[in-house]
């Protein structure tokens, strides 16, 4: 962990306080904090957990607190839980309310029905890299929960993103036709797909969006070789080369597949790679 995360969480310990009464359950700091690479420019996201409803009251002076401070209300009702925004000494300090039940049972469903939903794992893979600043037990059991993650998750990770485009429509449909938006939109979905399969074969929830992922994957035991430095390449290089390196870190991860998770072929999307254009 990083010296600036450490100062911000000493900070949201600070922040914390302001909140903390018999109803709060637990609370934690995830995001590039909480997983301790976050740096000058990086937000506090504290996510806290009560028993009950916050009281309409509550939830009034909470809103009002945070709009006098420059921030707002995100989104959400005192009954259904809500977040918020705070501007604390220049640091933009976000908050989120849940009930502790709702954290259990989506866990719970993850495990009894297995689905690659972005937001899920996003959160799931908040409490896990989280840092507690109250309810150690109720964390710690979350956490001990959500790391023992069933095969089948890691599997649909896997196959719900084997969907890639022959290598040649890239060539035709946007190198040669100079659509350079296509190209560069159809690069990020593909560069997607790879990760979350590379999540899923490393048996780990997805961080849920792309930003601050190279944390994660730096860490990750199967991948193509020098992956970061490849995918780097592809947006630098541009036109067919551009290409060309994106078929083949699809290809070595293909590869991957086969040798990690050979219940999944695949043998179809490689014809499909390998289709050649109609004369």
């Amino acid at each position: 962990m990083n010296r600036i995360s450490k100062q911000r969480i000493k900070f949201a310990r600070q922040n914390f306080k302001r909140f903390k009464n018999p109803n709060i359950v637990a609370a934690i700091v995830s995001g590039s904090i909480g997983k301790g690479y976050g740096d000058d420019n990086s937000d506090i996201d504290t996510v806290i957990f009560y028993k009950k409803p916050f009281t309409r009251k509550e939830f009034n002076k909470i809103v009002k607190e945070a709009r006098q401070s420059g921030g707002d209300l995100f989104h959400g009702t005192p009954k259904k839980g809500f977040a918020v925004y705070y501007y604390i000494n220049g640091i933009k300090c976000d908050f989120g309310f849940g009930n502790y039940r709702d954290a259990e049972k989506m866990i719970s469903d993850m495990i009894a029905k297995p689905e690659v939903d972005s937001m899920k794992h996003l959160q799931i893979s908040g409490f896990i890299d989280s840092v507690v600043l109250h309810g150690d037990k109720w964390v710690n059991k979350w956490k001990n929960k959500a790391l023992k993650m069933p095969d089948e998750v890691s599997f649909i990770m896997v196959r719900n993103n084997i969907k890639f485009e022959p290598e040649w429509a890239l060539y035709k449909m946007a190198f040669e036709r100079g659509d350079v938006l296509y190209l560069q939109e159809y690069i990020i979905q593909a560069l997607d797909r790879i990760i979350w399969i590379l999540f899923g074969l490393n048996k780990t929830y997805h961080s849920g969006k792309l930003k601050g992922v190279e944390h994660k994957l730096k860490k990750f035991k199967i991948k193509p070789r020098n992956f970061s430095q490849r995918y780097t390449k592809i947006f630098k290089s541009g036109g067919r080369e551009s290409i060309r390196n994106l078929y083949e870190l699809i290809r070595e991860t293909m590869d991957l597949v086969d040798k990690h998770l050979p219940k999944q072929s695949t043998v179809r999307i490689r014809r499909v790679l390998d289709m050649k254009l109609r004369k």
